[in-house]
């Protein structure tokens, strides 16, 4: 349970803080933005998943992806309401999903 918890502030820190507004303006517009902000989520859970002792490159490496396909589709809805309200709840439940599972594995 504990570890659960890690990972649940961990996806919070880097899906958000460490989000910086130019990420969260640009990465439904450019490529490198998305990848910038997957990547720094990507490795910022990954950390946390070698704290707690689950740590694997083929996990980063999900994450990375997964966030960037996630991410993606949201920040490229062409409803910009649904995308801060239903599209947001979405994102959030499919990330914690994810690290769930891979935290699981």
């Amino acid at each position: 349970m504990t570890n659960i918890l890690w990972v649940l502030l961990a996806h919070y820190i880097a899906d958000y803080p460490l989000q910086c507004d130019f990420l969260a303006q640009t990465k439904g517009k450019y490529w490198y933005s998305l990848l910038a902000h997957s990547i720094i989520y990507g490795l910022t859970i990954a950390l946390c998943y070698k704290l707690i002792g689950v740590f694997a490159i083929w996990k980063a490496i999900v994450l990375i992806g997964s966030h960037m396909i996630i991410d993606y589709k949201k920040a490229t809805a062409k409803n910009k309401d649904k995308a801060l309200t239903t599209y947001l709840y979405i994102d959030q439940i499919l990330h914690l999903i994810i690290n769930i599972i891979l935290l699981l594995i």
